[in-house]
């Protein structure tokens, strides 16, 4: 008759105590024999409004991470110095009217048939493409600005691979290197700005990772003209940070 007693009443005092630590109303269940208190229902709904909010600062951390510049910062001075003795810009690519620059554009570097003279050629391109990119973001146009991101990414491939061939057939490619080296130093300025300004929109149009291919491309630059004159990529210490 006691065993009987007691197992009704430690059910009935485990809900009391449930109920006095404000609990609310507790439902029991049977597992294997033991009466186990399920969470009530308001206790389900807080806890899925605590995993929402979890999910959703993930998320959020995530939209708004800065995109990665490995860039020294520069001042207002040195961005407008930099804007100033980059290749001047006539017309935006947006421009319907901006196809006939490039036409013209890649007609000249067809007719230039040294492999120096097209080097020199397209780092003036590089600098324009990098400007328009610059500008774009000024103007906080995230598509334009990944594309002409994209194409400046382009045209430091092609001015490695002229540069390269040119030393493979034993032409003077020093001055050249020195060049470049000096034109790097300007661009860097506007890459920072471009790091720093497009914060909001890394995840549209693949902003992210066209930067980072620029990036690696401007990385690739450095170390070519350093294997011709060892010393040069001392300028750019922080891409090796």
């Amino acid at each position: 008759m006691k065993t009987n007693l007691k197992s009704d009443i430690i059910p009935s005092v485990f809900s009391l105590a449930l109920s006095s630590r404000g609990l609310g109303r507790a439902v029991l269940i049977r597992v294997t024999g033991v009466q186990i208190p399920v969470a009530p229902q308001n206790m389900k709904v807080v806890l899925a409004c605590f995993t929402a909010l979890f999910f959703l600062a993930f998320f959020a951390n995530i939209a708004f991470a800065k995109v990665p510049s490995s860039f020294p910062e520069a001042s207002a001075g040195e961005i407008n110095e930099a804007v100033e003795k980059l290749p001047h810009i006539r017309i935006l690519p947006s421009n319907p009217l901006h196809v006939f620059i490039r036409v013209k554009e890649n007609v000249s570097r067809f007719f230039n048939a040294s492999s120096i003279k097209r080097a020199e050629f397209d780092l003036v391109l590089s600098g324009k493409r990098l400007k328009e990119a610059y500008l774009f973001t000024e103007k906080s146009d995230v598509k334009n600005t990944g594309k002409s991101l994209s194409l400046y990414g382009n045209r430091l491939e092609k001015l490695t691979e002229q540069m390269e061939k040119a030393r493979s057939q034993n032409q003077d490619v020093l001055e050249l290197s020195e060049k470049i080296a000096d034109e790097l130093a300007l661009q860097e300025r506007l890459l920072y700005v471009i790091s720093q300004k497009s914060q909001d929109y890394q995840n549209s149009y693949n902003f992210g990772d066209i930067f980072q291919r620029a990036k690696n491309e401007f990385k690739e630059t450095v170390s070519a003209i350093d294997n011709v004159k060892p010393g040069l990529k001392d300028r750019f210490p922080y891409l090796w940070n």
